[in-house]
C-alpha cells in the first residue's frame, strides 16, 4: 500500500510537469486527486480526540505549509530582483500565494491540496461519532454546491476550505471500502482491481469528464465521483495483492526485503515535501532551459525526493516535512 503511495505522489508530479501537453490527462485526472483523499480515508483510523487530532494535523500538514510558503515568498522576491515576474504586481503574487485555493500562483502550485486535506481531516473527525449517514450527507451536499455554484466559487475560498465538503466523498468511500467492502472480496482481488480499472478508463473514452478539483471540478455528478473512487478501489486491490506478491516474491529471492521495506517508507514519508516543492522545482528547471516533458518529470519527482529523504535525516523533518527526524540505513531502523 506504501508502494500505492508512491504511485499517488508521481501522478502528482507528472500532471504538473506535462500539463496541457499530456495526450492522457483525462485518464490520469479522473484518479489522480481522488486516489490522495480515499488513501487518507483507507488508512483512517477511528476514535481519537477532535482537538488532539487537530493539533497533531496541524503540525503535520499546516506548519509544513506555512513554512514552506515563506520559502516560496522568498523565492518570488528573488524572482522580482531578477526582473522574472511579468503582468502581475509582487504583492498580488504574494498575496494569491498566501490566500491559498485554485488561485494560488507559481511556485504555490500543489500547496492547495495540503491545506484541504487538512480541513477534509477536520471535517471527518468532527462528524465521526454522528450517524454514518450525516457524513455522506454533508460530502454529497459538497458535490452538489461544486456542481451549481458558478465559477469555482468553493475553490477560490481561504486555503481552498470549501473544497472539505466535496472531497470529503472520497475520504468517506475509502473507509467505507476498507472496513465495509474489501474484507468481502476474498479471491480475485487483482483480476476485480484491474475490472474496475478499465472500466473507469473505458468511462473516459466514452466521454466522461474527468476531475479538475483545485478549481472546485467534479465532472458530471454523481458519475466522476464514483469513477474517480471505484478506480481507486480497484487500485488498492491490485496493489495490495498483486503488487505486494511481486515484492515480497522479489524481497525473498534477493534478501533485500529490510532495505525494500526501508526505501518505500522513507519516500513515502516524504510526500509533504515533494507535493510543496516539485512546482519550484519544475519552474526552476524550466528556467534552466529543460523543456522536455519526460525530464522535467524526472528531475522534479527526483530532486523533491532527494531533498525530502535528507531532511528526513535532520531535525527539520518535523517542522519541513510534518513528521520526526528518522532514516532507514540500509534498511536498519535508526532515528531519533
Amino acid at each position: 500500500m506504501d508502494a500505492l503511495r508512491l504511485v499517488s505522489i508521481s501522478a502528482v508530479v507528472l500532471g504538473h510537469a506535462y500539463l496541457a501537453d499530456l495526450t492522457f490527462s483525462p485518464y490520469l485526472e479522473i484518479w489522480r486527486m481522488p486516489l490522495f483523499f480515499f488513501l487518507t480515508g483507507y488508512f483512517w483510523t477511528r476514535g481519537r480526540p477532535w482537538a488532539a487530532d487537530a493539533l497533531s494535523r496541524f503540525r503535520s500538514l499546516m506548519v509544513p505549509y506555512l513554512l514552506w510558503s515563506v520559502l516560496m515568498t522568498l523565492v518570488v522576491l528573488s524572482w522580482s530582483r531578477r526582473s522574472q515576474i511579468d503582468g502581475v504586481t509582487l504583492a498580488d503574487l504574494v498575496s494569491a500565494g498566501w490566500y491559498g485555493g485554485a488561485d494560488q500562483p507559481p511556485p504555490w502550485w500543489a500547496f492547495w491540496f495540503i491545506s484541504v486535506l487538512f480541513f477534509v481531516a477536520l471535517l471527518r473527525r468532527a462528524l465521526e461519532r454522528a450517524p454514518s449517514w450525516a457524513g455522506w450527507a454533508v460530502a454529497l451536499a459538497g458535490l452538489a454546491a461544486a456542481e451549481l455554484v458558478p465559477e469555482s466559487a468553493i475553490a477560490r475560498t481561504p486555503l481552498g476550505i470549501g473544497l472539505a465538503a466535496p472531497c470529503l466523498f472520497y475520504v468517506l468511500a475509502g473507509e467505507a471500502f476498507r472496513r465495509r467492502v474489501q474484507p468481502r472480496i476474498r479471491r480475485h482481488r487483482t483480476l476485480i482491481g484491474v475490472a474496475l480499472v478499465a472500466a473507469g478508463v473505458g468511462a473516459v473514452a466514452l466521454g466522461l469528464p474527468p476531475h479538475n478539483i483545485k478549481w472546485g471540478g467534479f465532472g458530471l455528478f454523481p458519475w466522476t465521483p464514483l469513477t474517480g473512487t471505484a478506480m481507486a478501489a480497484g487500485m488498492v486491490l491490485v496493489f495490495g495483492a498483486f503488487v505486494e506478491r511481486r515484492l515480497r516474491a522479489f524481497a525473498r529471492g534477493t534478501g533485500t526485503g529490510r532495505a525494500i521495506r526501508a526505501g518505500i517508507t522513507a519516500l513515502t514519508r516524504t510526500g509533504t515535501v515533494v507535493v510543496l516543492l516539485h512546482g519550484l522545482v519544475l519552474m526552476e528547471a524550466m528556467r534552466v532551459g529543460i523543456e522536455d516533458n519526460l525530464m522535467k518529470f524526472v528531475v522534479a519527482l527526483t530532486v523533491s525526493w532527494a531533498v525530502g529523504l535528507a531532511l528526513l535525516a535532520t531535525p527539520l523533518a518535523r517542522p519541513l516535512a510534518g513528521v520526526p527526524q528518522q532514516w532507514f540505513p540500509f534498511g536498519r531502523e535508526a532515528g531519533a
